[in-house]
């Protein structure tokens, strides 16, 4: 996770930052765990759209195979010339039969998708297990500038469940519901995407004097990137893109910070078939560094303001594979995990901290 995955559980008093460390880091795992889920689901949407369209030939490729005799051997041939008879038919004004007509390429696509995931984090003696729900739609406009790009609309729902276990015997239990829209463009092997989303977070706690304010953040998150096909229905993908945070006090009240992520990597697979199935399993890797980070509060999914330094990386991957069990329905499973890493001492000669989180991911999808 990157590291906006910490930021609200602090508050700005030193003496108490240590103490705070070990019993609010929950906020930060609450909401960017579903941050990441939505951002798997929009991927995941997006390449399955592609595949429709090039894979799955939804659009008729140029110049299909027609039934035409114009230019064929067997029209230009007299069948009767060998036996020295002229054509019986040429009175009757013989002609061909017109040419088959291709059917006419689908223009719009339609798709529902239905996303579970679970994930674990630890850091510094906390555990924190999110559970995730997602629903998504996706409606996709095929010949935008030619006949085979498209423009995909995506919207998401989504609703995380979250608890948070410390060494201390603090407990935390987090609800944060989130909304997205993402609008994507495809052409070819190369494909971009701009994501703006939603969230907010309520939290309650078995102790009262542990500080659980609410939040909420917005997060805009573009990609742009170029799929390269060889044989053997092997591709790779490079990746790039940002992501700007912004945290605030419940329901979008007061600013409390924000960051600005840059990350780039690499996704790759194959296509196989398996008893009458089609398999596509793939890996993906991304590194990813925090380049401006600004505020006492929750950024991008609240980080604590010692994790939001410009300098944080970190790494995420996954391993999934995708089944098409007919032209309309797919499912996939996926495994993730992520890690931060802080450079900088959370105080002078207390040493830096990270995060690791691990988590999988189910979808079911069908189009029409």
């Amino acid at each position: 996770m990157r590291a906006g995955i910490f930021r609200r559980g602090f508050v700005v008093a030193v003496p108490f930052l240590l103490s705070l460390f070990v019993t609010r880091p929950v906020s930060a795992q609450e909401v960017n765990v579903p941050q990441q889920v939505i951002n798997n689901t929009v991927q995941n949407i997006i390449q399955n759209v592609r595949d429709q369209i090039q894979h799955r030939r939804v659009v008729a490729p140029p110049g299909m195979l027609r039934f035409s005799g114009e230019e064929s051997d067997f029209d230009r041939r007299d069948p009767f010339a060998a036996r020295g008879v002229s054509n019986p038919f040429g009175a009757l004004a013989y002609a061909k039969a017109p040419a088959l007509a291709a059917p006419p390429p689908a223009l719009w696509l339609y798709g529902a998708n239905l996303v579970g995931s679970g994930d674990s984090a630890q850091s510094s003696g906390v555990q924190v297990s999110v559970a995730t729900v997602t629903g998504a739609v996706d409606v996709t406009k095929i010949g935008i500038f030619t006949a085979t790009d498209a423009l995909t609309f995506i919207g998401t729902g989504s609703h995380s469940w979250a608890h948070t276990f410390t060494n201390g015997g603090l407990t935390t239990d987090g609800s944060i519901p989130s909304t997205s829209g993402t609008l994507s463009y495809l052409n070819g092997g190369f494909s971009t995407d701009f994501t703006a989303l939603a969230s907010w977070t309520r939290s309650t706690s078995n102790l009262p004097l542990a500080a659980t304010a609410d939040g909420s953040g917005i997060a805009y998150t573009w990609n742009g990137q170029y799929r390269f096909d060889f044989p053997y229905t092997v591709w790779f993908e490079p990746t790039v893109g940002v992501t700007y945070s912004e945290g605030y006090t419940a329901n979008f009240g007061s600013k409390t910070g924000d960051s600005t992520e840059f990350h780039g990597g690499m996704r790759a697979g194959f296509e196989t078939d398996w008893l009458g199935f089609k398999i596509q399993p793939s890996i993906s890797g991304q590194y990813y560094r925090i380049v401006d980070a600004s505020g006492a509060g929750a950024v991008g999914g609240a980080v604590p303001v010692a994790a939001g330094v410009i300098g944080t990386n970190g790494l995420r991957g996954s391993a999934k594979v995708n089944v098409l069990w007919t032209p309309q329905l797919s499912s996939y499973l996926e495994v993730h995990g992520s890690s931060i890493t802080v450079p900088d001492p959370l105080l002078p000669g207390v040493g830096g901290f990270g995060t690791s989180i691990a988590g999988t991911q189910a979808g079911l999808r069908y189009t029409w």
